[in-house]
């Protein structure tokens, strides 16, 4: 049976992506203000998705999402087997490099690629997991043209990974909601 580790991100947020109509919170996802309707996002913290349990963070909070700026991830010394993320691209689709670090030395670089939010089929074989039916624009308008996603991403390590830090690429098109590690030896 599989040991997962959900990794707590909420001192990491630093951009809010929902919005709510009858309140009138305007979330800023994209450069735009774009942002997923939050009322069609479970309002639940504890998610198993796939039989991987997951922290997913307060959609109402005032930051619920990373925004990819090179954030180190502090976390438990051990042998990690899997990474699943849960996110999305803004803007495009993308691929950066992300590092894994025990203390100061380098174990392993990998590629995270997440597909647009508004793209109906995934570019790197994610897995829908949120899917909405629209997007709000800056002025709190739901438009339906396009449905927006939020992705679950798997990175599998070749061998177990012992490491106690992750390093996130820079780049500010990309977000992630939550991450689960998955244990091994």
């Amino acid at each position: 049976m599989a040991k997962y580790y959900p990794l707590p991100l909420s001192t990491y947020y630093n951009n809010n992506g929902f919005s709510y109509e009858l309140e009138q919170r305007i979330g800023n996802f994209t450069t735009f203000g774009s942002s997923y309707p939050g009322d069609e996002i479970p309002n639940q913290t504890d998610v198993i998705i796939e039989e991987i349990p997951f922290l997913f963070p307060d959609a109402q909070s005032t930051f619920n999402n990373i925004e990819l700026e090179n954030q180190q991830l502090d976390i438990p010394a051990d042998y990690y087997t899997a990474m699943f993320i849960l996110g999305a691209a803004d803007n495009g689709s993308y691929e950066e490099d992300i590092e894994y670090y025990l203390n100061d030395t380098l174990v392993e670089q990998m590629s995270l690629a997440l597909t647009n939010w508004t793209d109906h089929m995934p570019k790197y074989q994610e897995q829908v997991v949120y899917r909405c039916s629209g997007i709000y624009t800056q002025k709190g308008a739901l438009l339906t043209s396009k449905q927006t996603t939020i992705w679950l991403q798997t990175l599998s390590f070749e061998h177990p990974l012992h490491m106690n830090r992750i390093v996130l690429p820079d780049n500010p098109c990309m977000h992630i909601f939550s991450i689960t590690l998955q244990k091994g030896e």
